[in-house]
């Protein structure tokens, strides 16, 4: 059923005045909030057909209206529109962000919990595989003459510490510099699978019979270790921040909260969540297992151009959709500024 230009104002009114007041809105709300022009019993007359359109429903006789996930859609699609004009209209002006060179998991951790502040979500970050970031630097520090550790250093800055155990010597300059020589370029997952062949090369070049006394099975054993402790999928691929902002909503009864509980808490969650497009998702459109009470919103951060993780927040349905997109875009931003000048930096 198609609504007319003043049916989507007035639709537009009512989403806009019930997820700031949560209050079903009344015809005399929406006359005194737009500028209709238009008599209480043509607003009357357009919200009932509003309703059999599917748009807005009424919880009970004489209340005012509640917008429904198909009005939540058409409202978000409406801020869209007009975010993509007003985008197409501005100048943009590039500015350089200097970023601190720090630990990633606590610059995640740190978007995560601004994020969820900001939003009243639950923020998921997926975190950046090392597996797939391409080494730069070899780093070995001797600890003792038979004892080292070597730090690979990835393009993220991602820096894996291996322990080593190895014949005595003394020139951790060249060792270092033959590591590089063979290794630097290749991610960790090439490396992985390239670790016998690289370790062969290493023995036929001609300047190794200065380093015979190095144990390069202890090499072998470290940095299979470090690349399978890397490999291994867990919780700890994802930070998690924000779940009591879902279980403190006052629709969901304690039943629903129970389930919801059960089934974030699975791995389950993560996968269905991240297979999922970049979008926003409202209600029962993300298909996810008892969160239809809320909305989802998934997106892409970089490093240069190239997509390093994910963010994704679950949202109460019934939100500022202007400030979630705001506070979201802004994060995205953020975190592929910062990506991408440790990137270059490293």
């Amino acid at each position: 059923m198609d609504i007319t230009e003043r049916q989507k104002k007035v639709l537009y009114c009512i989403v806009q005045e019930y997820v700031n007041t949560k209050e079903p809105v009344s015809s005399k709300r929406v006359l005194e909030s737009a500028s209709l022009g238009r008599s209480g019993a043509t607003v009357r007359n357009d919200m009932s057909r509003l309703m059999r359109a599917g748009y807005i429903y009424q919880p009970h006789t004489s209340a005012g209206r509640v917008p429904t996930d198909k009005g939540l859609r058409f409202y978000v699609n409406e801020l869209k529109k007009i975010r993509e004009e007003i985008k197409s209209k501005s100048t943009h002006v590039e500015t350089a962000a200097n970023f601190p060179i720090g630990d990633m998991e606590k610059v995640l951790s740190g978007a995560a919990k601004l994020l969820s502040s900001s939003t009243k979500g639950m923020v998921i970050i997926e975190k950046p595989s090392p597996l797939n970031l391409r080494i730069k630097r070899i780093v070995v520090t001797p600890v003792s003459k038979s004892f080292s550790i070597v730090n690979i250093i990835t393009t993220l800055g991602l820096s894996s510490s291996i322990p080593i155990q190895h014949a005595e010597f003394d020139d951790t300059e060249n060792i270092e510099n033959m590591l590089n020589k063979v290794m630097t370029g290749l991610t960790l997952n090439e490396f992985r699978s390239k670790l016998k062949d690289i370790l062969s090369r290493m023995n036929n070049l001609n300047n190794l019979n200065s380093f015979s006394e190095f144990d390069f099975g202890s090499l072998n054993r470290g940095f299979l270790e470090i690349t399978e402790r890397l490999s291994i999928e867990s919780y700890e691929d994802y930070i998690t921040e924000g779940l009591p902002n879902l279980l403190s909503n006052e629709r969901i009864n304690l039943k629903k909260l129970q389930n919801i509980l059960s089934y974030i808490s699975g791995e389950v969650f993560y996968k269905e969540l991240f297979e999922m497009e970049n979008d926003i998702f409202i209600g029962k459109e993300h298909g996810l297992r008892f969160l239809d009470d809320f909305s989802v919103i998934i997106g892409s951060f970089y490093s240069e151009e190239h997509p390093v993780g994910r963010v994704a927040v679950v949202f109460d349905k019934y939100s500022r959709y202007d400030h979630i997109i705001d506070s979201f875009e802004f994060m995205i931003n953020r975190l592929t500024e910062y990506f991408t000048v440790v990137s270059r930096n490293i």
